[in-house]
């Protein structure tokens, strides 16, 4: 019997083209959706981020809201929360950081009611440092999802079968398996389903919930295999964890990482460089502007704008754009990761944030904006430059 441990994370950004969002939410969250009318006992834990669910409330996406409610009312489901806007929590202040959980768990109440009251937490992209810990557990979460080089910074090391304890915190961690979790789980399941073991088998994946049906088309119908099989038992997560008796439970010191994170980086200490690259001139521009919205904005807390410009600052916090700047070759996907458009519009948040307060000093205001164009122009120097290809 294998046991397997499905994490489902369901995002877009805050900027995002109105198109690919319809497109997105037709071959990936309606199919998502039917599989709880498809097959019985299957069971999922879901991060549906708070940046989809405006958008889905936006768009009035209502059949399908009503459609995960119900799957999370019925217990098919386990909510999780996050930051709404996806930011990578280890790079910002501990103000930051909590207020984007907040933010997420308001509109996560606001869809799925009272019930939602989460046990787990997900951390964008796994990124992970020990900084995040306490502020979880004052926030009352029990548990994270990391991948498993978070376990000790290398690769088959960690044991992604049971879950741990983190060392001086009552918070506990699972690990995802990370070869099969980039693999098409389901084939991958179905695969080591057919080979017959008699043993109990626990498998633990995570992946973005775009991988079905956006990223990837099923024309095998593996999906509908592995959900339908008996010898597969589907399992939430908080119900894994509470198999095993916390007594029994190992205790260990996860490492600062992420899921795309390589045992070299994490051994050089260059952490989270795809969203924040030392030798990024333009990634390191655009944290010195984060830095100042946050500062400027925070400094005008009775600014009648604040509302506005606070708003604007916390979709300017998303990954998304710091991502889209690296420059470099996705580990997983393998193509070069490079998009103008989505770093300008990500830094035009910023920019906007601070032009939204009407008390700000002169001064200030031309330092932000100075930034801002510096940083345009690097932006369309290097696409010109590097990437475009007539």
């Amino acid at each position: 019997m294998i046991n397997w441990v499905n994490f489902l994370h369901l995002y877009q950004p805050p900027q995002q083209n109105e198109f690919i969002f319809h497109e997105v939410a037709r071959e990936s969250y309606f199919e998502i959706a039917k599989f709880f009318d498809l097959y019985d006992g299957i069971k999922l834990t879901m991060n549906i981020s708070g940046s989809l669910l405006e958008q889905l409330i936006a768009y009035r996406y209502d059949k399908l809201l009503d459609d995960f409610r119900n799957a999370f009312l019925s217990g098919e489901i386990e909510l999780v929360g996050s930051a709404i806007y996806h930011p990578i929590l280890p790079l910002l202040p501990e103000r930051e950081v909590e207020r984007q959980i907040l933010l997420d768990r308001v509109i996560k109440r606001q869809v799925f009611g009272e019930k939602y009251n989460p046990r787990g937490f997900y951390l964008s992209e796994m990124a992970y440092s020990i900084k995040v810990v306490p502020i979880l557990e004052k926030l009352g979460f029990e548990w994270i999802i990391l991948d498993e080089i978070s376990f000790s910074g290398k690769l088959g090391e960690c044991d992604t079968t049971k879950p741990y304890k983190i060392k001086d915190s009552k918070l506990k961690v699972i690990f995802r398996n990370r070869e099969i979790s980039n693999s098409f789980v389901p084939d991958t399941i179905e695969k080591i389903s057919s080979e017959g073991s008699e043993k109990n088998i626990n498998i633990i994946t995570a992946t973005d919930g775009e991988l079905y049906g956006h990223r990837h088309l099923d024309f095998y119908d593996r999906t509908r295999a592995v959900f339908g099989d008996s010898n597969v038992k589907s399992l939430r997560v908080s119900e894994f964890i509470d198999s095993f008796d916390e007594n029994d439970l190992e205790e260990i010191e996860p490492v600062a990482s992420d899921w795309e994170a390589q045992e070299i980086e994490i051994a050089d200490k260059k952490l989270f460089s795809y969203w924040n690259d030392g030798g990024n001139e333009i990634q390191r521009k655009m944290w010195q502007l984060a830095g100042l919205a946050i500062e400027e904005v925070e400094k005008h807390a009775g600014d009648e704008n604040y509302k506005i410009a606070r708003e604007l600052l916390d979709k300017g916090l998303a990954s998304c754009h710091f991502w889209a700047a690296s420059g470099r070759a996705s580990f997983l996907w393998k193509d070069t990761i490079w998009n103008p458009d989505t770093i300008e519009n990500g830094v035009s948040f910023l920019v906007r944030s601070v032009r939204s307060l009407r008390e700000d000093e002169l001064k200030k205001r031309l330092e932000v904006e100075n930034l801002f164009l510096e940083i345009i122009g690097l932006i369309w120097k290097k696409h010109w430059e590097t990437f475009y290809k007539p």
